[in-house]
């Protein structure tokens, strides 16, 4: 005989979809802020408030960072196809 006892909690689960895109710097930026920083309805109004200020702050350092990875990835793809003799292919995807 099988037996199995769980006290396993998932938490708050969250889908975001799009239609017939992918989600753009800003929509994951908001997604990874929301994990990162949650507020207390409870919390004292001044607390409260700075903690939204703080939660802004961080999706815009996000946000930042996420849109120079991007760049920064576009680049390799672009030099690896310049490598390969794909240059007008690499001139496409800059454009993009």
């Amino acid at each position: 005989m099988f037996s199995l006892n769980s006290d396993t909690e998932v938490g708050n689960l969250g889908v975001v979809t799009t239609n017939n895109r992918g989600h753009t710097v800003e929509e994951v930026a908001q997604m990874a802020t929301d994990r990162l920083v949650s507020i207390s309805d409870t919390a004292p109004a001044p607390i409260r408030d700075q903690a939204h200020v703080f939660k802004e702050a961080c999706k815009h350092v996000i946000t930042y960072y996420m849109n120079e990875a991007v760049k920064n990835h576009v680049c390799t793809i672009c030099n690896e196809l310049e490598k390969q003799g794909q240059k007008d292919l690499a001139n496409i995807i800059r454009r993009l």
